[in-house]
């Protein structure tokens, strides 16, 4: 489900206020606090609100409800394709620019994160929309975005820049209908941060010595993250690990951190 699938992309939480914000030596922060975005425009749900509150019905029963009537009364649509069954398809419904896809895997995420349906579409109903901006970011600016994270229950946005924080990127922040946190001067960008990874991986694979790896790149504080499990646990890890030879990056911003494990950790080196 596409919603709950971008809730593993959840942090702790963010920062709050207005304007430029206190920040670590070499950068700077730029914080659009939610209060001063744009708010999401969904008249249709907000009719459904009053509808299922005058009503007494849940609000997830009357956009359902909605949907199904609209999908009766619109243009036919193709049925004929593989795996079509008219008792279990969601009706190919758009309400308030969320197709009605998402809004079903809103109601999954409202009960697994114990919180209301009217909440979750809050939280996360502008996945779409937000993601056309993020994509925008990632297009324009692919050698300086650092990262771009959810925080606080996806409240809010963090996106990192390698170097000062782009006036085009404060305009597209402008657009989103959350908080938003601006990092620059970060001295490392995501693509150089995954290189490094895939270097690091690819050397470990040649290794006699390692059982099996796992590494990711950690796009906030621009460490790559590893997890060895060798062949033979060593008595000095310290040495084991200056034993590993590993190439360093060519960032020298971007570090690499070495973790030992005496129990599998599931990817085998080819």
């Amino acid at each position: 489900m596409t919603v709950i699938a971008l809730l593993a992309s959840l942090c702790a939480c963010g920062q709050s206020g207005a304007g430029p914000a206190p920040s670590v030596a070499g950068t700077e922060t730029i914080v659009l606090p939610r209060a001063d975005q744009p708010k999401a425009h969904r008249p249709t749900l907000e009719r459904l609100k009053r509808e299922a509150a005058s009503s007494g019905r849940p609000l997830e029963e009357v956009v359902k409800r909605y949907a199904t009537r609209v999908a009766a009364t619109s243009s036919p649509r193709p049925t004929d394709f593989e795996g079509y069954d008219p008792a279990v398809t969601d009706p190919d419904v758009v309400i308030d620019g969320i197709p009605y896809a998402e809004l079903v895997d809103l109601g999954a995420v409202a009960r697994s994160e114990g919180i209301s349906y009217e909440e979750a579409i809050d939280r996360f109903g502008s996945q779409s929309s937000n993601s056309q901006v993020i994509d925008k970011l990632h297009a324009e600016f692919p050698d300086e975005i650092s990262g771009i994270s959810y925080v606080d229950g996806q409240r809010g946005l963090r996106v990192g820049f390698k170097g000062p924080i782009p006036a085009r990127a404060i305009e597209l922040a402008r657009t989103l209908p959350l908080e938003v946190t601006l990092i620059g001067g970060k001295r490392f960008s995501a693509s150089e941060l995954r290189q490094a990874q895939e270097t690091v991986v690819s050397w470990l694979r040649s290794r006699p010595e390692v059982a099996t790896m796992t590494a990711h790149p950690d796009e906030e504080t621009g460490q790559v993250k590893v997890t060895i499990q060798p062949k033979v646990m060593p008595d000095d890890t310290e040495e084991f690990k200056r034993g590993l030879q590993l190439p360093q990056p060519d960032n020298p911003h971007i570090t690499v951190e070495v973790t030992l494990s005496a129990e599998s950790v599931a990817v085998r080196p080819q």
